[in-house]
């Protein structure tokens, strides 16, 4: 059976949906004739070279709407010439393609939702038309799951399918722990994030250093991942003296990626809502990335990381905007090696068994049976 898969995010271009779209197509290759529609990246040959799967790439030229306009002309296009069963859209803002595909041939289309794209006041328009559009709706948390059904998308047409880790929970070992730039620190606090949204709550932690470190003097902050909010706080942590224990390790490769994971001691990632613009944290697969090296994680109790994080059991749950709460959490984690210890091992244990890529895979493959096979059009128009 011929899929498109078409999205604005793919790799080499890193982050969460990125991720996820890149692991649910090398899911489906095995299976299926699946093609892959999506933008140019610097050097994404190298990428696309080793994939079992067909990528087309469009130029990109830094203005939204002629890119869209391009992508979309590109994916009729292909559409035409190949006729694929089924459509995979992999962002709401390709849904006038997808739609006009499904008018023009009749060919039925899924939809990806996540969470800030269903939640913009200036996209929410354009992603209920998508959706409604579709036979199907795929999202990753139940929080979302609600935003598409603001939308008066049919509760009977979405299904919330949450993300995993690495395929089958095998964890590649490559730079050593002794490698990274820790000059002999202690316990390690790491967040795993681009730097280019203020909800993700990098702040806060700074700001709950001093308090930290008053109990755990060698604690340190590392934070990976870059971007434009780097310089921000930088600042933050010099002006409330904690600037030597906060370490900017910027982008990095996949093995020095995993060398922090199981290098550190807690993984947090204290998100918020953002009051404007319907910034959050759709789901984080970040958190069960942490979990499956045996880690305690601590997430901000917003959007979609009550899913990823279950309090208690998995980690724990603070307010966001709370520095002492905050604090509390990762006082209670370094100081009580019992609970970080369980909190870990059932991260890890729900991380292998019930968020298995290969669990996720098949609940997505019997989706796209069921969009196919089925006579009946979506509900919406």
């Amino acid at each position: 059976m011929r899929l498109l898969l078409l999205t604005i995010d793919f790799p080499p271009a890193r982050g969460g949906v990125q991720h996820l779209l890149s692991r649910v197509a090398d899911g489906l290759a095995p299976d299926y004739e699946l093609r892959v529609l999506t933008y140019h990246q610097p050097r994404d040959w190298e990428w696309d070279r080793a994939r079992p799967y067909r990528v087309i790439r469009t130029p990109v030229f830094g203005i939204r709407s002629l890119d869209l306009s391009l992508l979309g002309l590109r994916a009729l296009a292909d559409i035409i010439r190949h006729r694929p069963k089924l459509i995979i859209c992999g962002h709401v803002l390709l849904g006038p393609p997808c739609r006009l595909a499904r008018w023009l041939f009749r060919i039925p289309y899924i939809a990806m939702a996540y969470a800030y794209e269903v939640r913009a006041p200036g996209m929410r328009r354009v992603a209920g038309m998508a959706l409604r559009g579709a036979r199907h709706v795929i999202t990753i948390s139940e929080f979302s799951r609600q935003a598409v059904m603001a939308l008066d998308v049919p509760d009977k047409q979405v299904t919330v399918i949450r993300p995993g880790p690495v395929a089958n929970g095998s964890v590649e070992r490559g730079m050593s722990r002794a490698d990274l730039p820790l000059n002999g620190r202690g316990r390690v606090l790491l967040s795993v994030s681009r730097l280019a949204e203020r909800y993700k709550g990098h702040d806060m932690v700074i700001r709950a250093l001093p308090l930290i470190r008053a109990k755990v003097p060698d604690a340190c902050y590392i934070i990976v991942g870059d971007g434009w909010l780097r310089p921000y706080l930088e600042r933050i942590a010099a002006s409330i003296g904690v600037r030597d224990a906060v370490i900017f390790a910027g982008e990095v490769s996949e093995s020095e990626l995993e060398a922090w994971y199981r290098r550190c001691d807690v993984f947090i990632l204290a998100s918020r809502e953002s009051a404007v613009g319907g910034g959050s944290e759709g789901y984080g697969i970040v958190f069960i990335e942490a979990n499956l090296h045996g880690k305690p994680v601590i997430g901000g109790r917003s959007g979609g990381i009550p899913d990823a994080v279950l309090d208690g059991a998995t980690g724990l749950l603070v307010n966001p905007l709370d520095a002492a709460d905050i604090t509390d959490a990762v006082l209670r984690l370094l100081t009580d090696s019992s609970l970080a210890a369980r909190l870990g091992a059932e991260g890890r244990r729900r991380a292998q068994e019930e968020l298995s890529w290969g669990n996720y895979v098949a609940r997505f493959d019997g989706i796209i049976k069921s969009s196919v096979t089925t006579s009946r059009g979506p509900a919406g128009t």
